[in-house]
């Protein structure tokens, strides 16, 4: 084994750049050609797709909802259902006020997807996807209050966001369970019906956190930033004591 280690050793020294150069191998087929352009081009390519996606869905947003009252944030390693994504904006609509005074209220969730276990190119590009849109959520102030699991809270926190929770009450908290808000371990489903149905969903969504931004942002010198916040807290404490709003969606 080790004259086989050494003999390759000198085969490496003695040879020149130009040779090892000279013996790359080419492809030539068209198959060839194709195989050696997916390696190369493969992540950029899944990273386009899923910036054009979200392109799309941001478009869609302000078409379906030219101008949401609030905006809630849910972060997850997992993607939730199309229909028990309804449900729940449907749901906290109704703690919710008509705060732009267009005589609707309008809730509109921002799905960000963290499949932080995952190890394969789409789950990577998918990674790095959501954060540049969170982040870029973030440094518009679009979001107050945030419904998270623990491996997108972890994977924020290793790319410097710490601090982006402030307290939710007197005691210093960051966050309350999802099963601990009134106004959220009630939610009914209207549209997402599978086999388990609500004891199965509320097994998932009730170990969420939620939570609200901390102040410590420049987009916080905006007037109508600080005054979105103020409201989005009192929307906060109406879903956690279950109150609802007068003005709230029957």
């Amino acid at each position: 084994m080790e004259f086989t280690h050494m003999a390759r050793e000198r085969y490496l020294l003695n040879d020149t750049e130009d040779t090892i150069h000279q013996n790359q191998i080419k492809p030539t087929t068209g198959k060839e050609k194709r195989e050696n352009w997916w390696f190369y081009h493969k992540v950029h390519l899944i990273v386009g797709v899923i910036a054009v996606v979200f392109a799309v869905a941001i478009v869609w947003s302000f078409v379906s909802k030219d101008n949401p009252d609030y905006n809630v944030a849910i972060m997850t390693e997992y993607v939730l259902p199309t229909d028990l994504q309804l449900d729940l904006e449907e749901h906290i609509e109704q703690y919710a006020d008509d705060r732009n005074g267009d005589g609707e209220v309008m809730v509109q969730l921002l799905y960000y997807t963290f499949p932080t276990g995952g190890t394969s190119d789409y789950d990577i590009a998918q990674l790095q996807a959501s954060f540049v849109k969170f982040a870029a959520d973030a440094n518009a102030g679009d979001t107050m209050i945030f419904l998270y699991d623990d491996a997108s809270y972890n994977y924020l926190d290793q790319n410097d966001m710490d601090g982006f929770f402030g307290p939710v009450d007197d005691s210093g908290e960051e966050y309350v369970l999802f099963s601990d808000m009134a106004g959220l371990n009630n939610l009914q489903l209207n549209h997402y019906a599978e086999e388990g149905d609500l004891e199965t969903v509320m097994n998932v969504l009730g170990s969420l956190k939620v939570a609200v931004r901390s102040t410590d942002a420049s987009v916080f010198e905006k007037e109508e930033i600080a005054a979105y916040r103020q409201d989005s807290i009192a929307l906060f404490e109406r879903l956690k004591t279950g109150e609802k709003p007068q003005t709230a969606a029957e």
